[in-house]
């Protein structure tokens, strides 16, 4: 009988022990989500192989692949799951003609390149003896966030980059092979992925504010939010549902309460100061309202 208590008593110790570490688990709340492997259209793979251009493609969705998934990490609002998983089961269900089920994800980021230009242009300026080369790398592409539960496709955007490159060069110049190119190339995918990985965050998680004190806003957007210093967000409270009487869509109502000014980006969220006030409080919705550029631009 002796031993039966104990026996309790240290169940009972375990469980109490565990039980904060469960509670953490299961109250961190993110979404579950999936990113297939990057394809390009079948259109433009054509395309890229008439030009004999296939390794050029190649590389850029190869550095696609990897930059999306850092990036829509690093925004840490998302639990992201295992890409051979998300990659197989959605080959799957398309052999099988089904609709794509995966049970572990609420959501599901899928991303199609349908452009890709390179481009060199080249005039000499033989008074100089230089020749001015000027290189545009254009990348456009669609990213599609379904709704694992609805199979409902929540968002379905297209993005473009362009970047441009210039350079002088004289005529005793050797050329680098490939070394301006691949420089423009990982920006405009860096660029790219930035757009995709922000639009993923607001789609499913829109930014809200997390704390007030005085006139200090913090908002939980991270350096990797795309969020900058300069940029000016409004703050909206939630009010009724509202029903659209044509689809029967159901959404909330947005009221406008504010507005704040960024001041301070960190690795764990954003702070502003509000320069517009009428009842900012925690929950509040924040959508961006007036950009700046980037300082490198």
């Amino acid at each position: 009988m002796k031993s039966g208590r104990i026996f309790l008593l240290l169940l009972t110790a375990a469980a109490l022990f565990c039980a904060p570490a469960v509670q953490a688990q299961e109250g961190t709340g993110k979404k579950k989500l999936a990113i297939t492997k990057i394809a390009a259209t079948d259109a433009l793979t054509k395309r890229m192989a008439k030009q004999g251009v296939e390794l050029s493609l190649d590389s850029v969705l190869q550095a696609l692949d990897s930059q999306v998934y850092d990036r829509v990490l690093n925004t840490r609002r998302f639990e992201i799951l295992e890409r051979s998983d998300a990659d197989a089961l959605a080959k799957e269900s398309a052999a099988a003609g089904e609709a794509f089920a995966f049970n572990k994800a609420d959501y599901v980021l899928t991303i199609r390149v349908d452009s890709f230009n390179d481009r060199l242009e080249e005039r000499k300026l033989a008074s100089l003896g230089k020749t001015i080369r000027a290189r545009t790398i254009e990348l456009s592409a669609v990213a599609k966030i379904t709704e694992v539960a609805t199979q409902r496709a929540v968002a379905s955007t297209n993005f473009k980059v362009s970047k441009r490159d210039s350079e002088n060069r004289s005529e005793n110049t050797t050329a680098r092979v490939g070394e301006g190119s691949d420089d423009l190339m990982i920006q405009a995918v860096s660029e790219m992925a930035g757009k995709i990985a922000v639009r993923a965050a607001d789609t499913i998680s829109p930014a809200r504010v997390i704390g007030k004190r005085d006139r200090i806003v913090t908002i939980n957007r991270n350096d990797q939010s795309g969020i900058k210093v300069g940029q000016v967000w409004e703050v909206f409270a939630l009010g009724d549902e509202l029903e659209d009487p044509d689809t029967g869509e159901k959404t909330r109502e947005e009221v406008l309460v504010g507005k704040v000014k960024i001041t301070r980006v960190t690795p764990q969220n954003s702070q502003g100061e509000s320069v517009e006030d009428t009842g900012i409080e925690r929950g509040a919705i924040v959508r961006l309202a007036e950009d700046v550029e980037d300082e490198t631009e």
